[in-house]
């Protein structure tokens, strides 16, 4: 193993491990405006506009998840996430409008949540197409399976299960699980 190999192993378990890191990354992302509440796992995440976030207490966010955020000059947050919020690896925010996570979701990795798209008139180029945006709502205790994508306007109801690989394009009642190209529903929640 080389000098270079063992630095970068050694740097990821730092990385991983709460302490002196973690204080620091949580201690610049609220000097820079992130609401980030007591006892939030925060590793290596990617925050273009700290001011915008907005995590609850308790919330465990593993490594590699960006939160991207379109309108920078929107005051007050517009990724607004609860308490005891699980967010999985490599998971990704593309908001536009806004989106709410309640209290006690699961959100397995790879996930991928989009809030706005462009209209499709076909006298105008595809970069002058408007934007077209709605908010995404998690209520409380939503499960979401690993590799999910949640498009705009969509509504998970209270215990709604997503199952994994599933493209939601509609709201999801609550208590009820949905998989699917796009997502249908399968059964009640038990």
């Amino acid at each position: 193993m080389t000098v270079a190999e063992l630095i970068q192993r050694a740097w990821r378990r730092w990385d991983i491990l709460p302490g002196p890191m973690q204080f620091l990354r949580v201690l610049l992302l609220r000097l820079r405006g992130a609401q980030v509440g007591a006892g939030t796992w925060l590793p290596r995440v990617l925050v273009p506009w700290p001011h915008q976030l907005s995590l609850g207490q308790r919330c465990i966010i593993e490594p590699d998840v960006y939160f991207k955020y379109d309108g920078f000059w929107t005051p007050g947050p517009s990724i607004q996430i609860g308490n005891r919020v699980f967010i999985g690896r490599n998971t990704e925010f593309n908001i536009t409008g806004g989106i709410t996570i309640g209290d006690d979701c699961l959100i397995a990795s790879g996930c991928t949540f989009v809030d706005g798209d462009h209209g499709m008139a076909p006298d105008r180029p595809m970069n002058e197409q408007p934007l077209n945006r709605a908010a995404i709502v998690l209520e409380e205790n939503v499960w979401l399976g690993a590799q999910c994508v949640v498009l705009k306007g969509v509504r998970l109801g209270r215990g709604a299960v997503i199952g994994a690989g599933s493209v939601v394009t509609k709201s999801v009642p609550a208590g009820e699980v949905w998989a699917g190209t796009p997502a249908r529903r399968l059964k009640q929640a038990a």
